[in-house]
């Protein structure tokens, strides 16, 4: 029995892969997309260089796990919602490891009030995204999708990361780039906001 999690390179789904190494000894396979869209030019790139910092500090302070990547570059006016990319990605990569038996696949987000709304919605498509990836695929049972940090609020994920940890996630829409490999968070967008907003209102670290 293994776990797929989609890592974002943000704050939930670094809480997501912390709890899955710590609450079981069970194999855990990590899966990053370089999401190249037309909302950003630097998101894709400050996400990656975070989703890097994070699997090796996990390495190090809990254990080994898979890792891989993939790149979507879209670039049409309406990409989506990236919950349903990250579905029908899921799917194709559970796909390519046939004998790691990952029966499960979870979802790194929290399940709060979305600033951008349509949550019911964007659930119910994500399910339905990957479980018809699946169809074809004769697994010996139909993998579950779970929510390790759905309960949790945003101020409860800052205050259950490691300070270290805490660090090296990224969370800008629209980062600015000051240098190569360097960005710094934009300060007014949607994430920005709400973080912002977090910190304000229960004193969460920053």
């Amino acid at each position: 029995m293994a776990t797929l999690l989609m890592l974002s390179g943000g704050a939930d789904s670094a809480a997501a892969l912390v709890k899955l190494l710590t609450e079981s000894s069970e194999p855990v396979f990590c899966h990053h997309i370089l999401i190249s869209d037309r909302e950003s030019r630097t998101r894709c790139r400050a996400e990656n260089i975070a989703c890097d910092k994070v699997v090796k500090y996990c390495r190090e302070h809990y254990r080994g796990f898979t890792y891989t990547k993939s790149l979507w570059n879209f670039q049409l006016p309406y990409f989506g919602w990236n919950l349903t990319l990250c579905a029908f990605v899921g799917a194709r990569v559970l796909r390519s490891f046939p004998e790691a038996g990952i029966n499960r696949f979870a979802v790194g987000v929290i399940n709060e009030p979305h600033t951008l709304g349509g949550w019911k919605e964007r659930v119910e498509e994500a399910s339905a995204t990957f479980h018809a990836g699946l169809i074809t695929a004769r697994l010996p049972c139909r993998p579950r999708i779970i929510w390790p940090v759905g309960q949790m609020t945003k101020a409860d994920v800052l205050h259950f990361l490691p300070p270290d940890l805490r660090g090296l996630v990224s969370y800008c829409r629209d980062p600015l780039e000051e240098s190569d490999r360097t960005f710094t968070p934009c300060g007014k967008c949607v994430s920005c906001r709400t973080r912002q907003d977090v910190l304000a209102s229960s004193a969460a670290p920053a």
